[in-house]
């Protein structure tokens, strides 16, 4: 039963988080949910109360998303820098494939409609980024006159920016890209100038490899 229950709370989520990506929080309809096939009004009161109870549990999955992949990852990158290359590669790729973290960026723009006590993603995720920053730093790669908190910052503002324009535009494959060019461009104003063409090849190399990335399960699976 146990497990029923969360395959059905994953299948509301998820068709709520298609509705919120397609008409935002203040368009969407919880009877639009209701009418999708295998889907009754009393699954999704069971699980969810409300608009607002959906709509902020999908920011809690979006939320939660950052730091298990960032302990997933450092087995693999133990260098800081790398290991933000690879992350924001990741998620990159995820905002193509799915549709609750495209759902997760939206919500967070329109935070103030869902809910005044919803805390903003965008400061959590620039605390995640200067915290790898200041990290980098105590591996020898992040110049040391960077400011971390005004760089973490922006790059929450650059790569939040590429998903929304090219989502825009109707093109999910370009947002890799972007992110690519966006590290590229900042690099030399980030890393100590003998690391640089070091950071360069690493750069190349992680978001080569995350050009089609696996997408993992989301914490849509607990009760």
């Amino acid at each position: 039963m146990q497990e029923r229950a969360n395959r059905t709370r994953v299948q509301i989520l998820r068709a709520a988080a298609e509705l919120f990506e397609a008409k935002g929080y203040a368009g969407a309809r919880l009877d639009e949910i209701v009418a999708r096939p295998k889907m009754s009004k009393g699954a999704l009161y069971f699980h969810f109360s409300s608009k607002e109870a959906l709509a902020t549990a999908i920011l809690d999955e979006y939320r939660e998303l950052w730091p298990s992949l960032i302990n997933c990852m450092r087995a693999e990158f133990p260098r800081a820098m790398p290991l933000l290359f690879a992350l924001s590669g990741e998620l990159a790729g995820r905002f193509r494939a799915d549709a609750i973290v495209r759902a997760g960026i939206r919500l967070t723009i329109e935070r103030s409609l869902v809910s005044p006590s919803v805390r903003s993603l965008f400061q959590h995720w620039a605390d995640e980024i200067g915290e790898l920053l200041r990290e980098a730093r105590t591996q020898g790669d992040l110049a040391p006159d960077v400011d971390v908190e005004a760089v973490a910052g922006f790059l929450v503002a650059a790569f939040t920016g590429c998903q929304q324009v090219f989502a825009a535009m109707g093109d999910r494959e370009e947002p890799l890209r972007c992110v690519r060019t966006m590290w590229a461009s900042v690099l030399p104003g980030l890393v100590e100038p003998g690391r640089l063409p070091e950071m360069r090849r690493l750069l190349d190399e992680v978001t080569d490899a995350g050009a089609a990335p696996e997408v993992m399960a989301l914490h849509t699976t607990r009760s």
